[in-house]
């Protein structure tokens, strides 16, 4: 069966969703991507800061220990008696002590001390030994050395003239090595404008500090291999968020096609096309979906063939007595008055057919508003005595299994439960039930009327001595318009006993339904058939 679609269907999937604020929300594929990029992206971020302050740190103590070993090195060939730099030492110190601290560019003498100076001009003894061996130790190592006597004044240096160097006694890493201990510090050279690191250490002849050595590099120097280092580590970075960037796409795309197959199939569906299905490619969540979209596919094509069916089944029930009346109406109207008796015939028979529309209609209109009702109804609040309405039942049908010549047996025991159901619903369930037993039931028969409580559960058999049903009728004989005997079931209508429509036991099945309960029928070949609905104790 081809399908025509709708136009309106064929438009954008998306002409009824809202509008987006950005573009990339509008694709789940989009959105997977940037989500898994993004936190990729602060995840590398994290790890390349967290590595940067580790890389800069490890690099500062690698400098740091670099220049104390080269410090310790100086300092060990300043210390030689070999070498002589302790007599220049000394000797500075000697005259200091005699002297006083001699004046620099960084300290101006005062008038008193320009008179000393102009009457008696003395110098401080000559450093030439220390001033070339902190040029050829700088030239060496590749750092700045500067000599220091023990209050801090420069007595060489490798860069500047030491009357341009102000007295470094109060910085930290001289303060830690006129202590013996080591410290580094960083921080701004005056003169050059450049960060440097700084380190120290003590000049002694035995136990007596005759000196501090100095040692500074630039920090340029110490940060471009962390510059390196981290350039490397972000190229990577950037790498690897490409890299994970195409599998995302990869990734968003394979977990995005299912869906995408879906959307096409539901839109194909919408448009009529009942046959097409999801494919089912993977078993996740999203296999499970596509199952599920698929077990829902199934069951609304079964319930709009069922609809189709009924139409049509509704539509021939209707046609057949409708036929019936105008065939006989035109007959009347022909010879009515030129035959009595077929007219009477004629008129009985109509009025037969009436009374099938009526009760047919009733049954319709029945099964409509029990299908509406399904689902909604409150349960009743009152409790019935099961026992005294099954026997109520049993004396309605009573008569009718008289005319019938049918023997009906009842085995209602005295303690049945209490059940909150509506009685008139019950009522309606055994009766469609017995007048199915007295059409089926060939004369002299039994039909019995039984209740029992089976584990936990109340249990109403409706059992007759009639042909059964056959196997193959067995699982459709709760189905809309379903008749097991078609002719059996038209004779019964125009008897009065039903519509012959095959809608009772659809009713009693959505009856039972309603109220929790569920019912079967067993009819072994050539034994009859057994109608058993099994109902909760407490109606719910």
């Amino acid at each position: 069966m081809t399908h025509k679609p709708r136009p309106d269907l064929l438009e954008s999937p998306y002409a009824g969703l809202p509008t987006p604020r950005w573009p990339w929300q509008r694709s789940l594929q989009y959105r997977i991507v940037f989500t898994y990029s993004t936190v990729v992206f602060l995840i590398l971020l994290l790890l390349i800061t967290l590595i940067g302050i580790i890389i800069y740190d490890t690099q500062i103590e690698q400098a740091d220990r670099q220049l104390e070993i080269e410090a310790f090195l100086a300092r060990n060939a300043l210390q030689d008696p070999l070498n002589g730099y302790i007599t220049e030492l000394k000797e500075h110190e000697q005259w200091r002590d005699q002297h006083g601290e001699p004046h620099t560019s960084s300290s101006a003498p005062d008038a008193d001390d320009q008179k000393s100076n102009s009457a008696n001009e003395l110098q401080p003894p000559r450093t030439l030994r220390l001033q070339q061996a902190a040029t050829l130790y700088a030239a060496t190592i590749g750092t700045r050395v500067t000599i220091l006597d023990p209050s801090g004044r420069p007595l060489a240096d490798s860069r500047y003239p030491v009357t341009q160097l102000v007295n470094q006694g109060q910085q930290p890493e001289v303060q830690m090595a006129l202590r013996k201990l080591d410290r580094r510090d960083i921080r701004v050279d005056p003169l050059s404008g450049m960060l440097m690191l700084y380190v120290a250490a003590p000049i002694q002849q035995d136990d007596a500090i005759v000196g501090v050595v100095q040692l500074s590099r630039p920090m340029t120097y110490i940060l471009a291999k962390v510059q390196k280092l981290l350039t490397t580590v972000i190229v990577l970075g950037v790498l690897a968020l490409v890299l994970v960037t195409v599998l995302g796409v990869l990734l968003g795309r394979r977990l995005v096609s299912p869906l995408i197959a879906m959307k096409e199939a539901a839109l194909a569906i919408a448009s009529g096309d009942l046959e097409r299905q999801a494919p089912i490619e993977t078993a996740d969540e999203l296999g499970a979906l596509a199952y599920a979209f698929n077990r829902m596919v199934q069951v609304l094509r079964r319930s709009m063939e069922q609809q189709r069916e009924f139409i049509a089944n509704a539509s021939h029930e209707l046609r057949t007595p409708l036929t019936n009346i105008k065939l006989r109406s035109e007959t009347l109207l022909d010879v009515g008055e030129r035959d009595p008796a077929l007219t009477r015939r004629y008129l009985a028979e109509i009025d037969s057919e009436a009374d099938r529309l009526r009760r047919l209609s009733n049954t319709l209109l029945d099964l409509a508003l029990l299908d509406e009702k399904i689902g909604s109804k409150q349960p009743p609040t009152e409790r019935v005595d099961l026992a005294v309405l099954l026997r109520r039942v049993a004396d309605i049908m009573e008569l009718r299994m008289q005319q019938a010549n049918l023997t009906l047996l009842r085995s209602v025991p005295n303690d049945l439960p209490l059940l909150r159901v509506a009685a008139e619903d019950i009522e309606t369930i055994l009766i469609n039930l017995l007048s199915n037993a007295v059409n089926y039931t060939p004369a002299g028969g039994t039909v019995q009327l039984a209740a029992q409580v089976v584990n936990g559960r109340c249990q109403l058999r409706v059992q007759d001595t009639g042909p059964g049903i056959l196997p193959e009728d067995l699982s459709h004989i709760f189905e809309r318009f379903y008749r097991v005997d078609k002719a059996h079931s038209r004779r019964s209508a125009k008897a009065g006993n039903g519509t012959g429509a095959g809608l009772g036991l659809s009713i009693v099945q959505a009856q039972v339904e309603q109220m929790g309960g569920r019912i079967w029928v067993e009819s072994p070949p050539g034994q009859g058939a057994c109608f058993t609905v099994e109902l909760p104790l407490d109606g719910a």
